[in-house]
């Protein structure tokens, strides 16, 4: 079951179902074909119309916030016994793993190859997939991890074809652009290309045949963009172990889409955001400075997915609206009992994050190159960026100019689910709302939606200050499910086989031709770049990483919709059947998509499926 939601009044708002003015447009969600739900839809631009017809019932007064509603608020805040019980008790196992790990007698003192990591990757999902410490009822939301066979051999990331595929089908995978599309102009790209060190209309061309200004104008340039690393100080704490390092480096790595093919070629990475950074490509460096480049790559992608998309994206614009919703809509209203399931958790764990793993001496600051200041200088850089369109994968596809790339397994699947994820508050919504008017009359709604707008700075954050319509009501409320859910387990849960099974524990590797000898870097295998190895740090330092990662995402603790009390009986029964079907179907169809994937020899995408995603964020 994906589905078990708690039954709201159905006369909250003093609207009875059984009125006239509630009509038969409220069960035209039930009546869709299957041809109109694969439709695409363009949510913001539907607009429901619906015939204003109130009873004198539904002209009185609406109910003003309990008496209670502060009390109650305080308690949504305090954390949950249970809860924390759980969380600190994964965390803490996650940690003895680690010490387990270090007391075997292993053969040499310190990591001496690439395959290690995939030792330490696969001993701790074993440990978490095998015997987790909790309550029997927990265990099946224990880590399951990918049984993809690209994650068995962890020599595998250096591989091209690989590296390329996981910018669309793994960790990050939002933060694609194609070169020339509003998110990415062309004159920003300019602006920054080292075209004296090295010749990307050569490269372009060499893997497609297209010249740089042909890839361009036809829509085949790409790139992973990672401007907001560039120019952040190193912080020089004595817990950041690059204390000392004179620079940093963030990444830009441009693909290209040749004809008649799916996946990307992977031109060139260029560590940094100035006409002198240095470039590597497939071609025209040697091998060790090429795994190197795509080490840096990597690295920063986790970096950019834990702390901007992860923490800043979901944890923290999540509160945001969370902390609106539980202001300004009192306990009885049907909104609030719809968003406080996807809300459960949310503070709890982001009180426990900020005090252990945020704080100055925390894991976080020890793994990053940047350290605790660094960090979160790149969390307000996040701010600065972030737009209410990354509610909306297909609004936020269409500003990277990515939606309609033929292989993009992030962003079909989140589609998908986005559709669902509609259907459920459109029918949740015409069960308590008989027309428009009624949405533009309900003071506590508009009171809630004028706060969130508020918090995120009125009328520059794209976020609405208020509803007029059904239709915008529904938009409103799925974006923040949408963020709730599936948003989050796509930023996070990913970080369980790539923030592991790639080398990536230091984004520190921040290296320059000088400070190499060429006899070191002319390796021709990942067997002897005993050089490179050495610059992720001790074991110890590796062992905590996947610590780190595996406490934060060893344990779901709940499905995608799945609150204490189930519909009981009539259009809510219906509803939930409704959305159960919906869910197993698209479950269903993203595993046979994956068993396809992977017969192809892709990256499979678990992410998406209902199966994976919980209805909070929790973890």
């Amino acid at each position: 079951m994906f589905f078990r939601v708690a039954a709201p009044s159905q006369d909250s708002y003093g609207c009875r179902p059984a009125t006239t003015a509630f009509g038969k447009c409220n069960n035209s969600w039930a009546d869709m074909s299957a041809e109109e739900d694969e439709a695409e839809e363009d949510a913001t631009k539907r607009r429901l119309q619906y015939p204003i017809s109130m009873s004198a019932e539904l002209r009185q007064p609406l109910r003003e916030i309990d008496s209670d509603a502060s009390a109650q608020y305080q308690k949504d805040l305090a954390i949950d016994p249970e809860w924390s019980a759980i969380y600190n008790t994964m965390v803490a196992y996650s940690q003895q793993l680690g010490e387990t790990y270090l007391a075997q007698e292993l053969p040499v003192p310190q990591i001496d190859s690439f395959q290690e990591y995939g030792n330490i990757s696969k001993f701790f999902q074993n440990g978490f997939t095998n015997n987790p410490p909790v309550d029997a009822k927990y265990r099946p939301w224990a880590l399951d991890p990918a049984n993809d066979p690209n994650f068995t051999d962890s020599n595998r990331w250096a591989d091209d074809k690989l590296f390329a595929n996981a910018r669309v089908a793994g960790l990050n995978s939002g933060n694609v652009y194609r070169i020339g599309s509003r998110g990415l102009p062309l004159s920003t790209v300019n602006g920054f290309l080292n075209k004296d060190g090295f010749d990307w209309d050569a490269a372009i061309q060499d893997l497609s045949g297209f010249t740089y200004r042909q890839a361009v104008l036809r829509k085949r340039l790409f790139a992973q963009y990672h401007p907001k690393m560039w120019g952040i100080a190193i912080d020089e704490t004595a817990q950041n172990p690059f204390a000392g390092q004179s620079f940093s480096h963030a990444p830009f790595v441009m693909f290209v889409l040749p004809r008649r093919e799916k996946l990307f070629r992977v031109v060139a990475v260029q560590l940094g955001y100035n006409k002198s950074s240095l470039v590597y490509s497939p071609t025209t460096s040697s091998f060790f400075w090429w795994t190197y480049a795509k080490a840096i790559a990597n690295a920063a992608n986790t970096l950019h997915a834990q702390m901007v998309l992860h923490l800043h994206d979901a944890h923290l614009t999540g509160a945001r609206f969370g902390l609106a919703t539980q202001r300004e809509l009192p306990p009885s209203h049907a909104v609030r009992k719809l968003m406080d399931y996807h809300l459960r958790g949310m503070h709890q764990v982001n009180t426990f994050s900020f005090a252990t793993l945020l704080h100055p001496e925390g894991s976080f600051a020890a793994v990053s190159l940047f350290g605790h200041g660094g960090n979160m200088e790149l969390v307000a850089k996040a701010y600065e960026d972030w737009h209410y369109r990354k509610l909306n994968p297909q609004h936020e596809a269409a500003y990277r100019g990515v939606q309609f790339l033929p292989y993009y397994p992030y962003y079909h699947d989140a589609v998908r689910m986005f559709r669902v994820l509609r259907q459920y508050a459109d029918g949740f919504v015409r069960l308590h709302f008989c027309c428009d008017e009624q949405v533009r009359k309900d003071d506590l709604l508009q009171r809630w939606v004028q706060a969130a707008a508020t918090v995120f700075h009125r009328g520059t954050k794209g976020v609405p200050d208020k509803l007029c319509t059904i239709g915008e009501l529904v938009d409103y409320l799925t974006h923040q499910i949408w963020l709730y859910t599936g948003y989050h387990a796509a930023n996070n849960f990913p970080a369980a086989e790539y923030a592991m099974y790639m080398p990536v524990g230091h984004v520190g590797l921040a290296l320059h031709p000088d400070q190499v000898d060429e006899t070191l870097a002319a390796a021709t295998s990942l067997d002897n770049l005993d050089y490179l190895i050495q610059q992720y740090g001790s074991r110890l330092e590796s062992v905590t990483v996947s610590a780190t990662v595996l406490g934060l995402v060893g344990m779901k603790f709940s499905e995608i919709i799945d609150q204490s009390e189930a519909f009981q009986a009539g259009r809510t029964a219906k509803l939930a059947n409704f959305v159960e079907k919906k869910l197993e179907n698209l479950e269903r169809r993203l595993v046979k998509e994956n068993i396809k994937r992977r017969q192809d020899g892709l990256l499979t995408y678990k992410y998406l499926q209902p199966s994976e995603v919980i209805g909070s964020i929790s973890i």
